[in-house]
């Protein structure tokens, strides 16, 4: 069912961390949120919780709960953890690898440094635009001098001293930066200039998350051969925080045992690897691809007639994902726009995202579509 009813009394404040608004119940693509007045309306979501949430809001095929035969016993992991880090070994093909879990994904970000400063301390070598979920924090992890960020699409050669390159094939995949692919010829050169210097490479797919743009991995089907992924967000469509780093397990041993710091206590929760394998198994018996490609096609229509909008540019559609740049400092302007017509869209920086879940039905997805340009026209 499309979004209903129009939300009055939108300001600034809906926009605070967190939002005044409390969410009552999620089904799908629809969120039925109150507002502080009492007022209960149904949004539709076009952002997937950051890309959290790509099979929509619990999904009855996603059960962790069924057979749930512990919850936490710290230290001790379940038969899902090592059954799930077999599965996505060999999604990836990767049989020379193994899987170092984390709860959330900035650990699984530290994590993976901090294996590369084993093998090769140096600096770090990143692109523009991107975040990896480390912040400030990152300036002084485990002791390196520094960052060396780049522009996407530059020469860069200057391996030297370089620990590690961390990349992720979708700028700001989660809106931050608005999600704006890496040129992929560039970046497979780039990877391999830097293999071949001896410096370990590291895709950085979390915020990507699971077929948010069209693929379970990008870096796996665009050939990028990385030495380590990451992932996280879309493991457990969002019931847990879990992220994992899948990494040669040459590299494996050399973390150190205390590497993770608070998040270790909830790193062995059975309900986050049951979660994890209930989306694998889903995967698995889903024509997921399907899905994609009809959401796909829906967004590229209405990315053609938003183009027409002379405050809109720099569209890009990957995958279910359309994301463009709003001009004149006016994107939440459109966002609040979708938000009185009860339909949710990301932003970040200049750029809003439409990212639905692959999930949601065609009907719901053409009425939401249909309210996002009518608020285009506004602008």
């Amino acid at each position: 069912m499309a979004a209903t009813g129009t939300s009055p009394g939108f300001s600034s404040a809906v926009f605070s961390s967190p939002r005044p608004y409390e969410v009552l119940a999620a089904k799908n693509a629809t969120l039925r949120l109150r507002a502080p007045s009492g007022h209960i309306f149904s949004f539709t979501d076009l952002t997937s919780a950051h890309g959290a949430v790509n099979f929509g809001h619990l999904n009855p095929a996603i059960d962790p709960f069924t057979g749930l035969a512990s919850d936490l016993a710290t230290g001790f992991y379940p038969p899902a953890a090592a059954s799930y880090a077999e599965w996505l070994c060999g999604k990836l093909h990767l049989e020379t690898h193994n899987v170092l879990y984390r709860v959330g994904g900035n650990s699984a970000v530290g994590a993976a440094i901090g294996m590369a400063q084993q093998a090769r301390k140096g600096k770090i070598v990143v692109i523009d635009g991107a975040s990896h979920g480390l912040g400030r924090k990152a300036r002084n992890y485990r002791g390196t001098d520094s960052f060396v960020s780049i522009a996407a699409g530059s020469e860069f050669t200057a391996w030297d001293g370089v620990s590690c390159l961390v990349y992720e094939p979708i700028l700001g995949a989660n809106g931050a930066n608005g999600s704006v692919p890496v040129p992929l010829p560039w970046l497979r050169g780039l990877s391999q200039s830097a293999q071949e210097a001896g410096v370990t490479v590291i895709a950085d797919e979390i915020q990507c998350g699971f077929f948010r743009f069209g693929k379970l991995s990008l870096a796996m089907s665009e050939y990028l051969h990385p030495d380590m992924y990451l992932f996280g967000n879309s493991m457990t469509n969002g019931i847990y925080p879990l992220s994992a780093v899948v990494c040669p397990k040459t590299l494996d041993g050399s973390v150190l045992a205390g590497d993770g710091g608070g998040d270790l206590t909830f790193q062995t929760a059975t309900l986050g690897y049951q979660a994890a394998e209930s989306v694998a198994k889903y995967i698995d018996s889903t024509d997921i691809e399907g899905q994609v490609e009809q959401i796909h096609l829906a967004l590229g229509k209405v990315g053609e007639r938003l183009a027409a909008n002379p405050r809109l540019s720099s569209f890009h559609l990957a995958g279910p994902t359309l994301s463009l740049e709003v001009l004149d400092g006016r994107e939440m302007d459109l966002v609040h726009a979708c938000e009185e017509r009860c339909v949710l869209v990301g932003v970040g920086g200049s750029r809003v995202r439409l990212a639905p879940p692959t999930t949601i039905p065609l009907e719901q997805l053409t009425s939401a579509l249909k309210i996002v340009e009518q608020a285009a026209k506004g602008l």
